[in-house]
């Protein structure tokens, strides 16, 4: 099957079987990505959190962080990395809050690695399709007006090229656009759980500190 699409579907088709296989790829390493590092959830975390910073075992909180494999956690260990540090002195909750923004900025390019291609496979092989589409009926006009009608074969041919890049093109876009909007609503979902876990936090610290004064 593989081999009558390439051997039929003109140049287009090679091109669209490229991105195929790059989509796929991207699809798998998000997949793994996503599935050994997003799967915990960020408010079980921040409950563990809040228990052991009243216990007062900030190491614990941290190894908790290292054990939470998410973008939560991530932020969440900077937090109280800082929060450890500025306690002593007095702690700025605002400098807290940037430097969680400043460390959600450095993950994210981590949610989003290699989407854009996954987005390219999407969006450019049902126009690649399309294209070959219509280089496929030029290519079934032109022998006509060349050969006649006597023969179907030489019709056939062109006709044959348009909807095997058509196909082809259709067969890779729906797939890839279908994970790709999965992907970017994990994303979305990531960053807006991590958003509210660390405002929850920060505010629970800020309670804190002023219990402990």
């Amino acid at each position: 099957m593989l081999r009558h699409i390439l051997e039929n579907g003109g140049v287009i088709v090679y091109g669209i079987m490229m991105l195929s296989v790059l989509g796929f790829a991207v699809i798998v390493e998000r997949g793994l990505y996503f599935y050994k590092n997003e799967r915990h959830s960020g408010t079980v975390l921040l409950e563990h959190l809040e228990r052991f910073i009243v216990m007062g075992d900030r190491d614990r909180a941290i190894e908790t962080c290292r054990e939470f494999k998410n973008t939560s956690s991530v932020v969440m260990e900077s937090i109280i990395n800082e929060y450890t540090t500025c306690s002593i002195k007095g702690c700025n909750y605002e400098f807290l809050e940037e430097k969680a923004r400043e460390c959600a900025l450095r993950e994210m390019p981590k949610l989003e690695k290699n989407m854009w291609i996954l987005g390219i496979a999407a969006h450019v092989t049902p126009l690649a399709g399309l294209f070959g589409t219509v280089t496929g009926m030029i290519q079934a006009f032109m022998a006509i007006s060349t050969h006649g009608t006597g023969d179907p074969t030489i019709l056939a041919t062109g006709i044959s090229q348009a909807l095997i890049t058509t196909a082809a093109g259709l067969g890779v876009a729906i797939p890839s656009l279908i994970f790709y909007n999965y992907y970017s609503k994990k994303i979305e979902s990531a960053l807006n759980d991590m958003e509210k876990n660390v405002v929850e936090f920060i505010n629970f610290l800020r309670k804190q500190g002023s219990h402990e004064c």
